[in-house]
């Protein structure tokens, strides 16, 4: 250390005693800094990488918590705008009318939601970039969009994707049908009795789309779900990650993470979701049937048809007529009913165990987390229990019976508490002495082949040397 720096905080005072010149008082932040600022601390760390690795794992966390929030209000925004759009179209099937005030007004807050979306896709793919070079998967001179142009393009094009302010008008669409018959008395009516039309010898079911109807399509923004729930998962760590790194796990990956918690709560995750699909599908069919058969008009009637055809019940009664609406319910149909339908059967129940590297990644974090949730419980008993302590001292004076009375309880709650977590202890792992055996079983077996393999050598070299004299008592015999 620099001799030049005063290290004792009593110095000054000895000076003064001595009579020496006295020296200004220095707090101890002041004296702390001055002995940082010194030539040999300035050396130290110069020479030392530890400061550059912090900077490193700060900057990381920093990466990983700005993609997080990213990712949420991406979808939180993707959310809003798919919901305006839908209200959008609302307030034009209520109208009967391809334009109205109300209905640009609300385009152009979608228009507005979308810009602000692509602004955090382009943040969020900025960090993703920063988190990728402080991990060295790629180099640190790469940039974003030499990297992820394509993909980022690619998600550009379909967030970015609505109906802008002021642009109306209608698409007339005609259905190909059947074709009829060249007697003078075909017929075409279709049996719902919908506006039908002939056309070059051919029935078609006559209908047209607002322009505002294709804005349907910004529902493929729902792929940012999953990103959605990967953040907002309590296993969102970057320290999640370097653990699954070790195991071989994807840890950020958001198939890990439905895993994760369709292992621990089913119902809270597939509930909503069945509840979230039947009611937007219910509302976009309702858009694109319309202009074709009036009596979805009615959401409920909507509803009915989407459930009875996610289900699989089928009764009949509803229907979609027009090829988007049998496209979309199909799609929905085969998300709601062969995937999200499944999760609550057990047949699907297995596929979806977690594997022996996921399981440890999540016992490590979930008992990481339930440890320091116990030394919170345990720092607030001992707190708890040390005031009343000090209530019942008598050097403090009369005892206030209802303040006892309170730490009492609250003494009793911190215990019941302690129970919890001692009960609750995750135990999902195999014990350190159990992968030792396993570790040591393999190592012993591979000994024992070693040794098989190493008998075998000297067995055939000894044959080979039984040979070799033999031959060798032949030869002396002969010349004999």
């Amino acid at each position: 250390m620099d001799p030049s720096v005063e290290m004792s905080p009593t110095t000054s005072k000895h000076k003064g005693k001595l009579g020496g010149t006295a020296s200004p008082v220095v707090s101890g932040s002041e004296k702390y800094m001055k002995q940082l600022q010194s030539p040999s601390v300035r050396k130290l760390f110069s020479e030392n990488q530890t400061v550059q690795n912090l900077q490193v794992i700060h900057n990381l966390k920093k990466n990983y918590r700005h993609r997080k929030l990213f990712e949420i209000w991406a979808f939180v925004v993707a959310i809003v705008g798919l919901v305006l759009m839908l209200a959008e179209n609302e307030v034009l099937m209520v109208a009967d009318a391809s334009s109205t005030p109300l209905s640009e007004a609300l385009k152009t807050v979608v228009s507005i939601s979308t810009a602000i979306l692509l602004i955090l896709i382009v943040c969020r793919y900025q960090s993703h970039t920063n988190i990728y070079k402080l991990q060295n998967i790629i180099p640190p001179t790469a940039s974003m969009l030499s990297v992820f142009w394509p993909v980022l393009l690619l998600e550009l094009i379909v967030c970015g994707f609505h109906i802008p302010p002021y642009l109306s008008g209608s698409l007339p669409i005609l259905q190909f049908r059947h074709s009829l018959d060249s007697n003078e008395n075909a017929i075409c009516r279709h049996p719902k009795n919908l506006t039908t039309t002939i056309h070059d010898n051919a029935c078609y079911l006559s209908y047209s789309y607002n322009y505002d109807v294709f804005g349907v399509f910004m529902v493929l923004r729902l792929y940012l779900f999953g990103r959605y729930m990967r953040s907002s998962s309590p296993l969102y760590s970057q320290w999640a990650a370097f653990i699954g790194t070790l195991k071989n796990v994807n840890a950020m990956s958001p198939f890990f993470h439905f895993k994760a918690i369709f292992s621990t709560q089913p119902a809270r995750l597939v509930a909503p979701l069945l509840v979230f699909v039947t009611f937007v599908t219910a509302a976009i069919i309702r858009i694109l049937e319309v202009p074709a058969q009036p009596v979805l008009l009615n959401y409920w009637t909507a509803v009915w048809m989407t459930t009875a055809s996610i289900t699989s019940v089928g009764y009949g009664d509803y229907a979609p007529v027009t090829y988007a609406g049998r496209g979309f319910l199909t799609c929905s149909g085969i998300l709601g009913g062969l995937l999200i339908l499944s999760l609550v059967q057990s047949i699907f129940f297995g596929a979806l165990e977690l594997t022996d590297n996921e399981s440890r990644v999540k016992y490590i974090i979930d008992k990481t987390r339930w440890d320091k949730q116990r030394r919170e419980a345990a720092v607030k008993l001992i707190q708890t229990q040390y005031r009343l302590k000090r209530q019942l001292h008598p050097r403090n004076g009369p005892v206030n019976q209802r303040a006892v009375d309170n730490l009492s309880l609250h003494l009793f709650e911190c215990m019941e508490a302690m129970h919890k977590f001692v009960r609750g202890e995750p135990r999902n792992a195999r014990t350190f002495e159990e992968e030792m055996d396993g570790h040591i079983g393999s190592l012993l077996r591979a000994m024992d082949d070693m040794k098989r393999d190493e008998d075998a050598i000297l067995q055939r070299i000894q044959d080979k040397t039984r040979r070799l004299h033999a031959a060798c008592d032949d030869i002396l015999a002969s010349t004999m």
